[in-house]
């Protein structure tokens, strides 16, 4: 008996870039799931074999991200030795990616938040999500280096974690609306120098 085809995890991977693409450069309203499709080189039909409605395919997206930012932003942290150098390194590497688009793209996922929090209860609850689980897993970073004494008790892992997500996200506004994507680098130091306050001093130098 013919059970259907299982999802192509390959094909679904292709479309859930290009579907951010696309999003992020026009916005949830303004996208079609035809330029979606052509940009995924295949029929509108195909795509929607794949995902029923573009809502299903932007929410995926935003899924797709709170991985991509784990492995790009979280897990770096985690590994990082000086996790406040982690921190001012996402900062500058947000600086050079809004310096090669010309900061004309912003946050994909700040924008769908701004767009949609509050004309979609869904929407707003999986951008909750994404925020939610990207400050969790730094604050857990930032605790585990506490425990070892790299941090002095007085860090409160939670605040710090989500005054690093609300300055990395204002950063990322504004370095939109004025064009400069040095604004990453002032605000990358703010909370570098943020966690460096916490810091256990070195007994050398």
């Amino acid at each position: 008996m013919n059970m259907g085809r299982k999802p192509d995890i390959a094909v679904r991977g292709r479309i859930l870039q290009e579907a951010e693409h696309v999003m992020h450069l026009k916005g949830f309203n303004a996208a079609s799931m035809e330029e979606i499709a052509k940009a995924c080189g295949m029929a509108k039909a195909n795509l929607f074999h794949h995902y029923g409605s573009k809502t299903d395919l932007a929410l995926a997206v935003l899924d797709f991200k709170i991985a991509d930012f784990n492995s790009r932003k979280v897990e770096p942290l985690c590994a990082e030795g000086a996790p406040e150098q982690a921190v001012a390194d996402m900062f500058d590497q947000a600086a050079d990616f809004f310096e090669s688009n010309g900061c004309k793209a912003g946050c994909f996922v700040g924008n769908i938040a701004l767009e949609m929090s509050d004309r979609d209860e869904v929407f707003r609850e999986r951008v909750g999500l994404f925020f939610g689980r990207w400050a969790a897993g730094m604050a857990a970073c930032l605790e585990r280096s506490k425990a070892s004494g790299y941090f002095r008790p007085t860090l409160d892992s939670t605040a710090a974690a989500e005054a690093i997500v609300a300055l990395y996200e204002g950063a990322s506004m504004l370095a939109k609306c004025r064009r400069d994507a040095k604004i990453f680098k002032r605000v990358g130091t703010i909370a570098r120098s943020m966690l460096e306050h916490h810091k256990v001093v070195d007994q050398e130098g």
